[in-house]
C-alpha cells in the first residue's frame, strides 16, 4: 500500500503452454480399458498418483500437452508442456526381467498351443497373469516395483507423470504386446521365442517326419470275415477315449496381425471389416444348418 491507497490482487491459475501437433488421447473413455494389461496399468496409475493429480494429468492427455512418448525396455519416458517456458521430463521406471524369468514364462506356456494362437494375433491372454503368479513375476508392475521421477520435483503426486501414465493405458490397450517390451522383452520376439520354448519340450504342433513305428509295437488284427458280427459295433476302447475342451478361438486373427488401417482419416476400416466378416459367417452357418436339415427330411 502507498498513499493510503490499496492495491487488490486476483489470483489467475496458470495455464499449460498450448502444444503443436502435441501427443493426446483419442476421444472416448480412457478409464474403461480395452484390454486387461490395460486396466492393470490404469490400477497401478491409481495407486501411485493422488486423484487431484489424476484429473488434471487427464486434462493435459486429452488437450494434447505430451510432446513425445516413448516406451522402450526398462519403462517410459515422456516429455509433458506445462505451463513454464520449457517442458518437463517424466520417466517410469519399470525393472526388466532377467533372462532366466523370462525363459521360465515361456516354459510354462509351451505346453498351451492357445498362447501361442493368442499372442500371434497380438493378443496377452488373461490366464498369463494367473500363471506368472508362481514364478514371482507380473507383467503389468505392480507400486512396489516402479519409480515414477518428473523435472517438475513434485515427487508421485505430479499431473505430468499421470498425463504421460494415461496415454501409456491407451497404447496398452491398441497393443498389449507392448507391455513385454517394457519388462525388457521385444515384443517382436515374443512369439519366436515361445516357439522355442515349444520346441524344447517337444511340443510343437506337428513335425516334418513322423518316427516309424517298430514291428513288434504293431498290435495282431483278426480277420475281417471272423468281425462281422461286431464290425458296426463300438468296442470297449471307445469308453477310454477322453474328451479334449474346444481349442481357444483368437477372434478376427488375421485383422489383428495387419493392425490398423493405413488409410487416412479416423473411419474405423478395421472395425467395419470385423463386424461384416461376423455377419457372415453367421449367415453361412444358418445355411449350413438349414441344408442339414433338408438332408434328413429328404433322407428320411
Amino acid at each position: 500500500m502507498t498513499g493510503g491507497t490499496r492495491r487488490s490482487f486476483e489470483f489467475r491459475p496458470m495455464t499449460p503452454r498450448r502444444v503443436r501437433n502435441g501427443l493426446k488421447l483419442r476421444a472416448g473413455d480412457v478409464e474403461t480399458p480395452r484390454t486387461w494389461v490395460a486396466g492393470r496399468w490404469l490400477e497401478l496409475l491409481e495407486q501411485v498418483i493422488p486423484t487431484a493429480a489424476r484429473v488434471m494429468g487427464l486434462e493435459y492427455a486429452r488437450n494434447g500437452q505430451i510432446i513425445s512418448l516413448q516406451m522402450s525396455s526398462g519403462g517410459v519416458v515422456g516429455r509433458v508442456q506445462g505451463s513454464m517456458a520449457n517442458p518437463y521430463e517424466v520417466r517410469w521406471r519399470i525393472p526388466e526381467f532377467t533372462d532366466q524369468q523370462w525363459r521360465g514364462v515361456f516354459d510354462a506356456m509351451a505346453g498351451e498351443a492357445f498362447y501361442a494362437a493368442k499372442l500371434l494375433a497380438r493378443e496377452v491372454p488373461q490366464p498369463l497373469e494367473a500363471m506368472m503368479n508362481p514364478l514371482g513375476l507380473r507383467l503389468v508392475p505392480d507400486i512396489g516395483e516402479v519409480e515414477v521421477e518428473c523435472t517438475c520435483r513434485r515427487g508421485v503426486a505430479c499431473k505430468h507423470a499421470a498425463a504421460v501414465a494415461y496415454l501409456v493405458a491407451e497404447r496398452l490397450g491398441d497393443d498389449p504386446l507392448v507391455a513385454f517390451d517394457l519388462r525388457g522383452m521385444p515384443s517382436n520376439r515374443v512369439v519366436d521365442r515361445l516357439g522355442t520354448a515349444r520346441t524344447r519340450h517337444g511340443t510343437t504342433d506337428a513335425v516334418a517326419h513322423s518316427e516309424p513305428i517298430p514291428p513288434q509295437a504293431v498290435q495282431a488284427t483278426r480277420p475281417l470275415h471272423e468281425c462281422l458280427d461286431s464290425f458296426w459295433r463300438p468296442g470297449p476302447e471307445l469308453a477310454q477315449l477322453q474328451r479334449m475342451p474346444p481349442p481357444h478361438h483368437a477372434s478376427h486373427a488375421l485383422l489383428r496381425r495387419l493392425g490398423p488401417s493405413p488409410l487416412p482419416g479416423k473411419f474405423p476400416l478395421v472395425g467395419l471389416l470385423a463386424s461384416v466378416y461376423d455377419t457372415v459367417a453367421e449367415y453361412a452357418v444358418k445355411l449350413r444348418d438349414h441344408a442339414e436339415r433338408l438332408d434328413e427330411r429328404n433322407s428320411s
